[in-house]
């Protein structure tokens, strides 16, 4: 990854908490490719210190000791390697009368390992480590496991001095990545989401299907596996929850829905989608005002695409045979929802610079008994709402005036009687905006998009 986009907040976390002057337990993680090696690495560029990578291996220890001896300029530990993590956490003490950084990487290895592992950094942090200076970091991929070393049940619970979860790019800082035009990236964006190194192998030279072609639909390219791979690091029996996955990517996204089309039993159903939820890859979605029926949604955008276009088409792909002609009508239909989460970015993007015709403190879907709104943005104090439909297609002025008005039409079985209302639309190009703007209807396109992302 070439490359440092949108982490200076994480950045300025790890710098305050050096800044402090006292022991530092801190917990890094996310998903994998998300960026938090380069970020770690970024902040020892600034403040020094040592990287550990633990690797599925027996060998951690010996490989930390040469490590240290390197760092350290230690003959003698290069011939002594140390032997147990109590004796390990003792020369980090003795290391650390001044500030010493220390990054674990991986470290969900050494407890699979070594079950003792939490427990012994719990037992040398209070005995030694606590009335140091170190900053150590530990950091993790698998977002499960690492919400677990957080909970109460964790043996270092309590000592902990912060915790970050890295999260995904939004859509404009995923721009700063390449030179590509506004179109092309909400496609990109659709399929990769926010994924830095996914964004790095993305080539702008290229059109946008010869990079899915490059990067997913061909036997042995680098992302054709991914969720395999990545369901597989953490879930033993992935079988149950590709049909699940697969169940959301088609549109069946009720409780019941995706029971009948996974074949799952509903009595089992709510502990498989709980592990995905833990695991960030589906979430649970409820309108954000009123009482529809809770839905489900993958949260990951190269799972969707990948559920929904590569995964049916193994076969033909594994043969050789190009399946993009197959794909393209059915992905401008898999392109509304994704550009529905980009609006909602842009929106808030329009809220935080005061550019709205009010503040909202709320945003979200609403749906109800086969009615739906994309975007509903609330103020509940002031008891003002937004209405906002979303439409990746281009519109006269004259379809979108008919969209405006269907949703007033859609706006009084929300049920918000004494609001003030406004009707807003988001589209891809929208003939006649500046008219409608006129008119005291908040409608935008990809030309806003754009002028939001300067």
């Amino acid at each position: 990854m070439s490359k440092f986009i949108d982490r200076e907040e994480e950045l300025n976390f790890l710098r305050e908490r050096y800044n402090s002057g006292k022991a530092e337990l801190i917990i890094i993680y996310g998903r994998r490719r998300i960026g938090k090696t380069y970020l770690l690495r970024k902040f020892l560029e600034e403040a020094g210190g040592i990287y550990l990578l633990a690797e599925e291996n027996e060998t951690n220890l010996e490989d930390f000791s040469l490590r240290l001896a390197d760092y350290f300029n230690d003959p003698f530990l290069r011939e002594n390697p140390i032997r147990s993590w109590g004796a390990f956490f003792t020369y980090l003490a003795g290391k650390s009368t001044e500030r010493l950084v220390v990054v674990i990487d991986e470290v969900q290895y050494l407890v699979r390992a070594d079950k003792g592992f939490l427990s012994t950094l719990q037992k040398y942090w209070d005995l030694h480590l606590s009335n140091t200076k170190i900053m150590l970091i530990l950091c993790g991929s698998l977002v499960s496991f690492m919400e677990g070393m957080l909970s109460a049940k964790s043996p270092i619970y309590g000592r902990r001095t912060g915790a970050w979860k890295v999260e995904e790019m939004d859509f404009f800082d995923a721009l700063d990545f390449h030179p590509i035009d506004l179109e092309t990236a909400v496609k990109a964006y659709s399929v990769f989401g926010g994924v830095p190194q996914y964004w790095a192998d993305y080539d702008p030279n290229k059109d946008f299907w010869d990079n899915i072609r490059a990067l997913l639909l061909s036997k042995g390219a680098k992302y054709y596996d991914e969720p395999k791979y990545l369901l597989k690091e953490e879930l033993r029996d992935v079988s149950r929850y590709f049909s699940i996955l697969r169940a959301i990517a088609l549109g069946y996204t009720r409780f019941g829905q995706i029971a009948d089309k996974a074949r799952i039993e509903t009595k089992s159903l709510g502990k498989y989608l709980n592990v995905l939820e833990e695991m960030g890859y589906v979430r649970e979605e409820k309108p954000v005002v009123g009482r529809g029926r809770t839905v489900y949604r993958i949260s990951d955008a190269l799972f969707n695409f990948w559920f929904r276009f590569v995964f049916p088409r193994r076969d033909e792909i594994e043969m050789g045979f190009d399946v993009v002609e197959d794909i393209m009508e059915e992905f401008t239909e898999y392109l509304d929802l994704a550009f529905e989460g980009i609006a909602k970015q842009f929106l808030v993007r329009l809220n935080m610079d005061g550019k709205l015709p009010f503040r909202f403190t709320k945003i979200g879907r609403w749906w109800h008994k086969g009615e739906e709104i994309d975007l509903l943005a609330l103020n509940e104090r002031e008891k003002k709402a937004l209405f906002v439909e979303v439409k990746w297609k281009d519109l006269s002025e004259r379809e979108a005036r008919g969209i405006l008005k269907d949703l007033e039409r859609k706006a009084e079985l929300v049920g918000l009687d004494g609001w003030e209302k406004r009707y807003g639309l988001v589209a891809r190009r929208v003939e006649g905006k500046e008219e409608l703007k006129e008119k005291g209807w908040p409608v935008w396109d990809l030309e806003d998009i754009h002028r939001a992302a300067l």
